[in-house]
């Protein structure tokens, strides 16, 4: 290391004894002991570290063998390795405390953020989840979270009837706020990949935390087991739903709007519907049907059958892409030029179950 001195200038020292020659030599000296006495900042060039087994204390540094990087002390008896390890500053503002090894998500923000346990169910925001404690976080506790890096000192035997091995890939509990399971969650829950387990322990287990978060897209299916006709022809008449099957986003309206399926976000979707239909009678009628969004046609959206079979079903099926707004509502629609005809819902029979009248999908396939 050293100090950003000037350095003194000493004059070459002349044949024959010189009174301005020791003027300048005194002068020199005199430069030389100030700067000793008040050196100024450190520059440093080098930076020799302790190497010591434990954690030294809050705010220092010291060189950790094992990992051949630098270690910094932080609050909480947290230590974080340079290069290595990646925090977040939080606050738990639950009421309890939050356990080292626990996964927390983004609740809030008073000053600080905010976190608590997190689950990845069907409800779950996957751009809320944060990363794994790294520390025993007491109630309104400020610290460090793990985003990237290794989380130290917990039980990861694995919970209830799990049994975890090295190598195991973690993910967030889709049925426990906090917890880590290595069974993959399936929809509708969110798939939340967090860590690998890297030490077996019930008490000094080691994980590597490296958090994949997949950005969930909404989707919902939807049925009618009801037979639907027309009561006029050539009428515009919306096509009902009358079952949520699964639903992530997506959701039907109550009756009387139960023609209308949500969006809770914007993107670009896909609608593919299948519709039973009957005809009464061997006279031809043709059938249409189109789609509608916010109560608007859109445009090239119409398909036509004709029908005539007596007695006979026709599955119909519909396939559409559009763009949708936040809150956008969609609708199936449907006319004939002749009313004998109907959306037919099949009851089961001894060889076959029932078969909806309507079925529909809406997926979203980019945000």
């Amino acid at each position: 290391m050293s100090r950003s001195l000037n350095i003194p200038y000493f004059a070459s020292p002349p044949d024959q004894y010189s009174r301005p020659y020791f003027a300048d030599l005194t002068r020199a000296f005199a430069l030389f002991a100030q700067q000793m006495n008040t050196p100024g900042p450190w520059r440093a060039t080098e930076l020799t570290l302790t190497e010591e087994l434990g954690n030294v204390e809050q705010g220092q540094l010291s060189w950790n063998i094992d990992e051949e990087t630098v270690d910094i002390t932080m609050g909480d008896g947290v230590v974080q390795q340079v290069g290595f390890e990646t925090y977040m500053r939080v606050k738990n503002d639950t009421g309890s405390q939050i356990d080292n090894g626990e996964v927390v998500g983004f609740v809030g923000v008073n000053s600080e953020i905010k976190v608590a346990p997190y689950i990845a169910n069907s409800s779950a925001n996957e751009l809320y989840f944060i990363g794994v404690a790294t520390h025993d976080m007491p109630d309104q506790d400020i610290g460090p979270v793990t985003l990237y890096g290794k989380v130290r000192g917990i039980d990861t035997t694995g919970p209830g009837a799990e049994t975890w091995n090295v190598g195991d890939i973690l993910y967030v509990s889709p049925t426990t706020a906090g917890l880590l399971t290595n069974v993959r969650p399936t929809a509708p829950n969110a798939v939340i990949v967090v860590a690998a387990v890297l030490t077996v322990d019930a008490t000094d287990g080691v994980i590597m935390v490296r958090p994949s978060v997949p950005i969930g897209l909404d989707y919902g299916s939807f049925d009618a087991t009801v037979d639907q006709t027309l009561a006029a022809i050539d009428t515009a008449t919306a096509i009902t739903l009358t079952n949520t099957l699964v639903s992530n986003g997506v959701t039907l309206s109550a009756s009387p709007n139960n023609s209308r399926l949500n969006v809770v976000e914007a993107g670009y979707y896909q609608i593919d519907a299948v519709l039973q239909l009957t005809s009464g009678n061997a006279s031809d009628k043709n059938v249409y049907f189109w789609l509608r969004k916010n109560g608007s046609d859109v445009a090239d959206s119409t398909r036509a059958i004709t029908v005539n079979i007596n007695g006979g079903f026709s599955p119909i099926s519909l396939n559409y892409t559009i763009s949708l707004a936040a809150n956008d509502y969609i609708e199936l629609y449907w006319a004939a030029s002749n009313t004998n005809v109907t959306l037919d819902a099949i009851a089961a029979s001894a060889f076959a179950p029932a078969a909806p009248s309507v079925l529909v999908n809406v997926s979203q396939l980019q945000l």
